[in-house]
């Protein structure tokens, strides 16, 4: 569910501080430099980036939007510490440059330095209250370090400022389920999946809520929701399944754990699951094969080795056979009254 930012945004600025201290036409020199670099990065050219802005921090070694960019530069060139030492002589040379301490606590967060990440985001918070940028950053971070009643806060703030914000809509509903309020979290999921209708975790935790509460239909149109989006997830398809199941569906329940299988034909649940919905719609040799693939994954299901069982009972008149798998059954642990009773009555 966690949403790591690390697209880094570089806010052209042409206004150069501390120009007084040097003559016009080395600030139009910089100004020039700096441009020539933000083109090159604008097209992806980190090397030719550097150059241009080194020579323009030598005309002016407190030229924050070169520190800037330079740290942004270095981010790309995959050098972490050249980085936050650009990003730092930004802030020092700018003190109010927010932007600059989002910047800094991305490269701090990526190289797990967290405490200073959050120093940063938190700085650009006070510099900046309503900056949407650096309480997203902060949200993220406490999503990421489980933090769940900081992410709580953080998400809070982000939809003040942007009511519609999908990650803190599905932060919020996350976080209040974790903590078991369930209630609290529905009207975030709602307001999510209605603003946006192609947000699939959303749909998906609908579903989860609404399956949990007993509401079978909207759990029901909410994993419907997902597998239209996105269908190589098998979660929705096996709710679907045992949702359909419930009410008796067969047909229904049969083909969304074909849809499990066809994703991940290793899953023994979907295997006995299907196996079941099978001997409901009277398919035993199907019934059959499905418990046999299940034990072929693992052979100490005991709910595989307890339905072949009443398979050869109660369908094919086998019971010897259904006594073979009744006695695996009890011998992993299988505690049916009635097959205890059974197998007590065999040994006797």
């Amino acid at each position: 569910m966690i949403f790591i930012r690390n697209t880094y945004l570089f806010l052209f600025c042409t206004i150069i501080l501390g120009f007084s201290q040097k003559p016009f036409s080395h600030a139009g020199e910089a100004q020039d430099l700096l441009s020539q670099a933000y083109t090159a990065y604008q097209h992806n050219q980190w090397a030719s980036a550097k150059v241009p802005l080194e020579r323009a921090i030598h005309l002016y070694p407190h030229y924050a939007e070169a520190h800037h960019l330079l740290g942004l530069v270095s981010t790309q060139l995959k050098k972490p510490d050249q980085a936050i030492a650009a990003l730092q002589q930004a802030v020092k040379a700018y003190p109010s440059f927010a932007r600059a301490y989002v910047d800094l606590g991305f490269v701090f967060q990526e190289q797990q330095q967290y405490e200073e990440a959050e120093k940063a985001f938190r700085q650009a918070t006070t510099i900046y209250p309503h900056y949407l940028e650096s309480w997203m950053a902060l949200a993220a971070l406490f999503d990421q370090q489980q933090q769940g009643t900081n992410a709580i806060t953080a998400h809070q703030k982000v939809l003040e400022l942007d009511p519609h914000h999908s990650d803190s809509l599905y932060g919020l509903a996350y976080w209040f389920i974790q903590q078991g309020e369930q209630e609290k979290a529905e009207p975030y999921v709602e307001q999510l999946t209605t603003k946006n209708p192609e947000h699939v975790n959303g749909w998906l935790m609908t579903g989860s809520l609404a399956q949990q509460s007993g509401q079978s239909e909207k759990a029901i149109t909410a994993y419907q929701h997902v597998v239209g989006l996105q269908q190589q997830l098998v979660d929705p398809y096996f709710n679907l399944g045992i949702l359909y199941q419930q009410k008796e569906q067969y047909a229904e329940s049969a083909e969304a754990f074909r849809n499990v299988l066809r994703l991940d034909n290793n899953n023994p649940e979907a295997h006995i699951n299907l196996g079941v919905v099978y001997t409901a719609l009277s398919k035993l040799k199907q019934a059959e094969e499905e418990y046999e693939a299940a034990l072929a994954l693992n052979p100490r299901l005991t709910e595989a080795h307890y339905n072949l069982g009443l398979l050869y009972e109660f369908h094919h008149n086998a019971p010897g056979k259904a006594v073979e798998y009744y006695k695996e059954y009890a011998k992993l642990g299988g505690q049916d009254e009635r097959i205890a009773k059974l197998l007590k009555r065999i040994r006797s």
